[in-house]
């Protein structure tokens, strides 16, 4: 379990705000990377990050309602407020 404090609810800006960062990040590497294979290299990394982060956003959305939140395979406690049947 990921801890108490951390729900389904809190968890989606803490993803929006790692995509933003790792956007950020992309955008420094294109700018400071001179080797192209590195820079591309690197570029897919951080792609294939954020699109991981961006589905498990999307998941989180779905398993209120199951009661069943995982995030890259840790629970997730799913707020009392948003669903009392968990």
């Amino acid at each position: 379990m990921m801890g108490e404090w951390l729900d389904a609810e809190s968890l989606q800006p803490i993803l929006i705000a790692a995509i933003v960062a790792l956007g950020v990040l992309a955008v420094l590497l294109m700018r400071f990377v001179r080797k192209l294979l590195l820079r591309l290299a690197l570029i897919v990394l951080i792609a294939a990050l954020a699109a991981g982060l961006w589905l498990q956003r999307a998941d989180l959305q779905d398993c209120v309602e199951t009661c069943s939140c995982r995030l890259f395979g840790q629970e997730v406690a799913v707020p009392a407020d948003t669903n009392p049947n968990c």
